[in-house]
């Protein structure tokens, strides 16, 4: 009996031993994890508690506004009421979403993307539901806002583009931030935006200024508690352009609507005076809540939404004569020389030929640019050959970006005889010389590079920076002999102030100021019959020739660089000019600084 007792209570302690040593064992687990979270991972878990516990909320600075070249506003910010949702103060939001829908009566386009900004939108910050909301939307969702937890109004601003249309292209829009360009304004939300082309996106950091940052500490429901720091925002800088809008809004008009291009430059600083093209759009419907406008300008067959003074390329056509003229006068050959022009072809078949099939007959060079003789600039490219046209096209800045303060300009091409040999497996031919020279073939351009080029011809050899923004005078000068030059500017005045010159019935005279000018007509087809005028109206609009104008004005005291650069007009001296007359006119008239030639 008494042995019963005694191995019963060994077993006894042994259990207690074991117990006893199992509880040690958790204690010191617990010890040692309390010591490794509260001292080895400290840090981490405070950055997580923190996170949990602090927002930090992006401030916005006050956009810079855009002004022209007289103080006028372009581009402004404007106070606006928006609708925010935050996903932390109810689980019910879809339901609250489906009342607003029902209260603002929203179309089927509408409620898609307000259902695709509530998905996208987290919970750590506000996600924006409606950018620009009516007074009487305002009123509404106020009235039942009971029944509306999750979503609040909110006053923030937005983009409002005084002159829409005729400054799209040039001052471009906001939008969201891409993901890769983000950086740390994506603590904003979806509701901050940042500019996506033209000057907006170029001066984006001028525009911008520096974000404040707000923290604020929250509860475990997400919400508001307390303000824990706050810094300053930096307002965006202004910026004050060289565009005159009183002028490019007129100059907007006078284009026609399915494609033409106006580029003016100031002849002594390269500022550029306007800067518009069409198709336009408005970029302050971009705020609206429906996609159907933004779809409707991708569908657009004219392409609204591209900038033709610099993204669009061009054969430059008879204005492209000008290099070689110059190129040739460099060579050595005489203004005074005489070519008889037969108007017939120059290589057989009916290619080469004069535009003016019954010919010219015998021209000196001043008469050949008056009438932009075909024959005579051909027979100048077989004398001097190709590398001198396109040495001279280079000092000219032709195959180059111009440096404009604006994103996404095209450099063109300039074609060479090794180009085409690496290209094609090919050699260069007499045909491609001659095309050349009438700015067909291979070389492409842009319209500002036109304008470009009639300056530094204007000014005397000074290829200057064009520049959108007021800033410092950039140019080189051009190596060429200032007589060539002068002899150029007499002869395009010809062009535009004698009987016979191609824009003639476009010529001005304001106060005794006239203007100098080329003309030109660009094929974007070849003819499939001698006789065949791809100018006409009756003809596909894609087939038809290209109008061009270049000029500058005042002749003896040049200022003023113009292009028109009309899509599928037809001839230069009868579509383009005409355009060009109202705006110079326009400029002399406005440009207080020119006194009477009398």
């Amino acid at each position: 009996m008494m042995d019963n007792k005694y191995k019963n209570r060994q077993l006894i302690t042994r259990r207690t031993f074991c117990i006893g040593v199992g509880k040690i064992g958790l204690v010191f687990v617990l010890v040692g994890r309390m010591f490794y979270m509260q001292f080895l991972k400290k840090n981490e878990y405070k950055t997580l508690s923190d996170k949990n516990r602090i927002k930090t909320v992006l401030l916005s600075a006050p956009r810079g506004y855009i002004l022209d070249q007289n103080g006028n506003k372009i581009v402004q910010n404007k106070t606006c009421f928006r609708l925010l949702l935050d996903k932390n103060i109810s689980s019910h939001f879809n339901e609250e979403l489906d009342f607003i829908i029902q209260l603002l009566e929203l179309d089927a386009d509408q409620q898609k993307e307000v259902k695709r900004r509530v998905k996208n939108t987290g919970r750590r910050i506000a996600g924006l539901v409606i950018d620009s909301m009516s007074w009487r939307q305002v009123s509404t969702i106020e009235e039942r806002k009971s029944k509306i937890q999750s979503f609040f109004i909110d006053t923030g601003f937005k983009r409002n583009y005084l002159y829409s249309e005729s400054a799209a292209h040039l001052v471009g829009y906001l939008g969201k931030p891409s993901k890769d360009s983000a950086g740390n304004i994506e603590l904003a939300g979806e509701y901050f935006k940042v500019g996506k082309t033209g000057l907006e996106y170029f001066y984006e950091q001028n525009l911008r200024g520096e974000f404040g940052v707000r923290r604020i500490e929250v509860n475990a429901h997400g919400r508001y508690v307390r303000d824990l720091s706050k810094s300053m925002i930096v307002p965006g800088q202004d910026l004050k352009l060289n565009i005159n809008m009183n002028i490019q809004a007129k100059a907007y008009e006078y284009l026609p609507p399915n494609g033409c291009s106006a580029t003016m430059m100031d002849c002594d600083t390269g500022g550029m005076i306007i800067y518009t093209c069409t198709p336009s759009y408005d970029p302050n419907e971009f705020y609206k809540l429906s996609s159907r406008y933004w779809r409707s300008l991708m569908n657009n067959p004219y392409k609204p939404l591209i900038d033709k003074c610099s993204k669009s390329l061009y054969p430059p056509g008879s204005i492209f004569k000008i290099m070689v003229f110059l190129a040739a006068l460099e060579d050595g050959i005489g203004q005074n020389t005489k070519i008889f022009c037969t108007g017939r072809p120059e290589l057989g078949g009916n290619s080469f030929r004069c535009a003016r099939r019954s010919g010219h007959g015998s021209l000196n060079m001043r008469q050949a640019i008056k009438s932009s003789c075909n024959s005579y600039v051909y027979a100048l490219a077989r004398k001097i050959g190709p590398g001198k046209i396109i040495n001279m096209a280079k000092r000219f800045g032709f195959g180059q970006l111009t440096g404009i303060d604006l994103p996404g300009e095209k450099p063109g091409f300039l074609p060479s005889p090794e180009w085409k040999k690496k290209k094609y497996k090919q050699k260069w031919t007499l045909g491609d010389t001659l095309n050349l020279s009438i700015g067909q073939g291979f070389m492409i351009v842009t319209p500002l590079q036109i304008t470009r080029m009639v300056a530094a011809v204007a000014n005397g050899g000074k290829l200057l920076t064009p520049q959108i923004v007021q800033q410092e005078v950039k140019f080189t000068q051009i190596d060429i002999d200032l007589k060539h030059l002068d002899f150029m500017r007499h002869a395009m005045h010809d062009v535009i102030n004698k009987p016979g010159g191609t824009g003639y019935w476009s010529k001005i005279n304001h106060n005794g100021q006239t203007m100098a000018a080329k003309t030109g007509t660009a094929q974007v087809m070849a003819k499939k019959n001698a006789g065949d005028d791809l100018n006409r109206l009756t003809i596909n609009w894609n087939n038809r020739n290209h109008a061009i104008f270049t000029g500058f004005a005042p002749f003896k005291s040049p200022k003023y660089a113009l292009t028109i650069y009309y899509d599928h007009g037809g001839g230069g001296g009868s579509k383009a000019a005409p355009i060009a007359k109202k705006i110079m006119l326009d400029s002399l008239r406005a440009d207080q600084k020119f006194t009477p030639n009398i």
